[in-house]
Formats: C-alpha cells, structure tokens, sequence
C-alpha cells in the first residue's frame, strides 16, 4: 500500500501514536510534518524516530505559556538585550533533525538572524537559537528525556522546561567544552533569576497577568 502522509496525520490525531516516538524514515516524517492535515501537530525527529503531539490548548498551559513570553520580553526590553522571540516555530536540518519548541529566542549579535518571510528555519541555512522552551503541562517526562537530549545534542546553549503542575522552571546550559549543567540563572539573559520567574507563575494562579507583569517590572528595575 502506498504511503499516504494525509491519512496518517489524520491517524496520529485519533489514534494513540501520538505523543510517542515512532521509527521513521526522514522522508516519512517530512511528508506528514507537510501535510495540511498536521497543522494542528507539533513535529519532532531525532535519531531516525518521529514525534508528533498536539498543539496545546489547555487553559494551563497556555496561560504559563503567555507568562514566560511576556517575562522574558520585559526582562530583555528593560535591560537593553537585543531578542527575537519565536512562538511554536518549526526548526529543520534536513535528514537528521526537527524540532518545535513552545517558545525559542535568537539573542544578542543572533537576534536578527532570521529574515521575515521564513517559515520553516533551515538549520543548515541558519544558526540554531540561543533559548529554547518546552511547557510542559502533559509531556514533562518527554520534555525531560528525549527532547533534552535532542537538544543537547545540537548544541543549543540554554534549555527551560516550565513545570506547569510544580510551578518550577528546570534549566540547562551547554557549556563552550560541550559539558551540560543546571543552572538558576540564565547564562543567555545575563542577570535573570529563574526563581523570580517561578514566583511570577506562582503569583499568576492568584491575580491577573497584568498584575504579575507589573510586579515583574518592579523586580527586573531593582
């Protein structure tokens, strides 16, 4: 029978291969990741496996999700930091690797690499990003496992998975000799405290957003 990318997007919607990491050919994952069918999916492939997940809609998560964006905004605005920020954008190496972070930054001299008018950024074209972050709300252990190490294996130098349950921000930093530590403090956003972000989700379950952004302001001036 031959390999129809819709019906099988339309399958991994329905039936429970989602959220698991499937061998695959890179051609298969690319011809579903394409599909129209998979819009509404994240895609992910690494070491000759596919993933493919729902796009959250969960008020939970999405909330944690806008929080985390708007703090790290503020805080880069507030200390002059030069940032692009990427909401659930599709990153390609072509044969080997994809990935779809909730939410990625090009910082510093990167912060302009990416032109308008791209959509799926082509890692061999151009440089991966300085931050990613994955919410995790239903996929934590994922978040933990196979995504950390697909990353850690590109090289990305800063990795946040937001516990949405623990309100807790696990992080991790590449170091130059490849070594990989967790860190309390952003390496990329000199100066930002991860716990002062875990109170901003803390704070957020009991007042409005505007509230917690005001409240951050306070603590990103000193």
């Amino acid at each position: 029978m031959p390999f129809n990318p819709q019906a099988t997007a339309m399958m991994l919607q329905t039936q429970t291969t989602l959220d698991t990491w499937l061998p695959a050919t890179w051609e298969e994952f690319v011809k579903i990741a394409d599909s129209p069918a998979s819009a509404k999916l994240k895609g992910y492939y690494y070491s000759g496996r596919m993933r493919f997940e729902r796009m959250s809609t969960g008020s939970d998560h999405s909330k944690d999700h806008t929080i985390i964006i708007l703090s790290v905004g503020l805080y880069a605005a507030l200390q002059g930091i030069p940032i692009n920020g990427h909401d659930g954008c599709s990153f390609r190496k072509v044969g080997f690797d994809e990935f779809q972070p909730d939410a990625s930054y090009y910082i510093g001299d990167s912060a302009d690499a990416i032109p308008w008018g791209t959509r799926v950024i082509d890692l061999e074209q151009y440089p991966l990003p300085n931050l990613v972050i994955e919410i995790a709300d239903t996929s934590l252990a994922d978040d933990l496992g196979e995504k950390r190490l697909q990353y850690e294996d590109l090289g990305i130098p800063e990795y946040w998975i937001v516990n949405v349950q623990a309100m807790q921000i696990l992080a991790f930093a590449i170091a130059p000799d490849s070594s990989i530590r967790r860190i309390r403090e952003s390496q990329m956003l000199p100066g930002l405290k991860l716990e002062i972000l875990e109170q901003a989700l803390q704070r957020s379950r009991q007042e409005t957003q505007s509230a917690t952004t005001a409240w951050l302001m306070k603590q990103f001036r000193g």
